[in-house]
């Protein structure tokens, strides 16, 4: 094992460079699963959405300034989004889907795929519906724009509210397939050098002369050759090496000759 406590970058890339071939199969690897995982295992949603008009009208409309108006426009938009997402709505709801053959919708339902939100703190909100069909969203989306104008006059006096813009077909939102891969990158590789670095921190063999060095501190005299790795090859339990002119073989069991004698 190396002195790892102020090792440097150096030391470090040359650790992460002997195993790069590692780390980018690895990372690879990673890409493809998390394409294919986002592909094939993620269900995809799709997401209609209709803008809706907030005016907020007084009995004295001639008398009224505008910034008042506006002022009171955007307090209503927070009350509306909270009707658009209540029972009585979603219920109204789900009884006109079911006369178009859309059936299964629940309030409960409708209202974990419904968003609304102001948009940009003005008198306009827009309100987001998501579904696993494109076709759902979109109808989904239509009718709650038909049935809330008229629930919502029947709380808010003196106000009315107008559809805007109706939903289109709607436009695949998840998963992003794209951004998915390159997390699972992103993460194949930190993986990937995390294991190689702390596999050479734990890994206590010393295999260099430089290693040895270091470790002890102390300086290398010498170094004793390998034998059987340089001038010979181990194979069946024997071991070859040159001695002279002829060659000696010896056996681990203990028989052995010499090629001279029996020339």
């Amino acid at each position: 094992m190396e002195h790892f406590d102020d090792i440097s970058l150096k030391r470090l890339a040359d650790i992460l460079l002997r195993r790069i071939g590692f780390i980018v199969a690895f990372t690879l690897l990673a890409g493809i699963f998390s394409f294919v995982y986002s592909e094939i295992m993620i269900a995809p949603e799709y997401e209609s959405s209709v803008t809706i008009y907030v005016n907020n009208e007084s009995e004295n409309t001639m008398q009224k300034t505008l910034g008042s108006d506006i002022q009171a426009s955007q307090m209503l938009v927070d009350t509306y989004i909270v009707i658009i997402k209540s029972d009585t709505v979603l219920n109204e709801v789900s009884r006109k889907l079911a006369e178009n053959g859309l059936y299964g919708y629940d309030a409960e339902g409708l209202r974990s795929g419904i968003n609304a939100n102001a948009v940009d703190s003005t008198e306009i909100f827009e309100v987001k519906v998501k579904s696993n069909d494109p076709k759902s969203s979109y109808i989904i989306a239509n009718v709650l724009a038909d049935v809330a104008p008229d629930i919502i006059k029947d709380f808010v006096e003196a106000s009315s509210v107008k559809i805007i813009d109706y939903a289109l077909i709607g436009k695949k939102v998840s998963p992003n397939v794209q951004r998915n891969m390159v997390l699972g990158l992103l993460i194949g590789l930190f993986l990937s050098c995390l294991f190689v670095v702390m596999r050479e921190i734990f890994d206590t063999r010393i295999k260099t002369e430089d290693e040895l060095e270091q470790w002890f501190k102390l300086p290398i005299l010498g170094v004793v050759p390998d034998i059987a790795g340089s001038q010979g090859r181990r194979s069946s339990g024997y071991y070859s090496y040159k001695r002279g002119t002829a060659a000696y073989e010896y056996n681990k069991k203990g028989a052995g000759k010499d090629a001279r004698k029996s020339n």
